[in-house]
């Protein structure tokens, strides 16, 4: 009797396929998967889910879990729901397909699209890779354009509200001031505004126990539980440099949202960089402020003035250590 093959259960999940609702979804390619491995004699190993991946990055952390455990010698067949759980870049798609998988043995199959390797793969495959990855492309392309619609709009589409405010829970996409947090940032900008430089408000902060936005959000939401958890009670209060000032250069204190500061190389490579200013979108009074022009502008102008002493003074040590050599 044949021996049933090791086998890997291997699902995906993109944000955007989140739309297509429970046809795609995790728990719907898992019902698909272990009833296809138990009528076809599949030994299952384990199952590599990777929810909230795009299937162009091929870098998702359990698809190289799985890949490694085919290094190794634990698996032999790999099953997804179709092709483009497993991937959408066909170049990708084509090495793994007709390289990797004949060299090291291993059975690929794709359950709804009757693909198998073992079967042979039809003639159609290469064409149905060249669209999945199209797809991508086309669904990307779809969302920036939502995206850009809503940002002009001047709605907000960030996953948290900024320090001081909250979600609107009567207006999608909209904020309104956390009266909770809000005297934070009042602090920070008084501070500023008397003169403080950022790393002296984080030790005011520090000192008078003043909360993270990121403890903030782990009391109230649970989010950074790996941050928080086991962590001393001082790290509620261990301010960054950085958030100092973000939070003293950030327009949304004075009402304003600001979109596309950063954005995607492409549809393929998702890593983030950051845009000039001049391809930022800024919407003016989208929101009710929580600092007023006046004191913002005039802590920007401090801020700046206080950059160009430290420059001019960096400027001076290094003309006083070219003058000693």
């Amino acid at each position: 009797m044949k021996q049933p093959y090791n086998t890997a259960l291997y699902m995906r999940l993109s944000r955007d396929d989140e739309k297509y609702g429970d046809s795609v979804s995790i728990e719907t390619q898992r019902t698909i998967l272990r009833q296809f491995a138990s009528d076809n004699n599949l030994r299952v190993v384990d199952e590599y889910v990777d929810d909230g991946w795009s299937g162009t990055n091929f870098e998702r952390p359990d698809f190289k879990r799985m890949m490694d455990d085919v290094e190794a010698g634990k698996i032999n067949c790999i099953v997804t729901k179709d092709l483009s759980r497993f991937g959408r870049e066909h170049v990708m798609m084509d090495y793994y397909l007709e390289f990797m998988f004949p060299e090291k043995h291993i059975r690929y199959i794709a359950v709804t699209e009757n693909e198998d390797t073992e079967k042979g793969l039809s003639d159609f495959v290469p064409f149905k890779n060249l669209f999945n990855e199209w797809f991508a492309k086309d669904t990307s392309r779809k969302v920036k354009a939502a995206l850009k619609a809503k940002h002009t709009a001047g709605e907000r589409t960030s996953t948290y509200a900024p320090l001081g405010y909250k979600k609107d829970p009567d207006e999608k996409n909209r904020i309104v001031i956390d009266e909770e947090t809000r005297w934070v940032v009042e602090k920070i900008f008084d501070l500023a505004a008397h003169g403080c430089g950022a790393a002296k408000i984080a030790r005011v902060l520090y000192d008078e126990k003043v909360p993270t936005p990121a403890f903030w959000l782990f009391s109230r939401l649970g989010k950074f539980d790996y941050v928080f958890a086991d962590a001393p009670p001082d790290k509620a209060y261990s301010w960054s440099l950085s958030a100092i000032k973000n939070i003293l250069n950030d327009e949304t204190y004075i009402g304003n949202t600001i979109h596309h500061k950063q954005s995607t190389i492409s549809y393929k490579n998702k890593k983030v960089v950051q845009n000039p200013k001049e391809e930022w979108v800024r919407v003016e009074n989208t929101h009710e402020p929580i600092i007023s022009k006046d004191l913002f502008y005039q802590v920007q102008d401090q801020i700046a003035a206080r950059r160009r002493i430290q420059k001019d003074a960096t400027t001076r040590d290094l003309c006083r250590i070219a003058q000693m050599r």
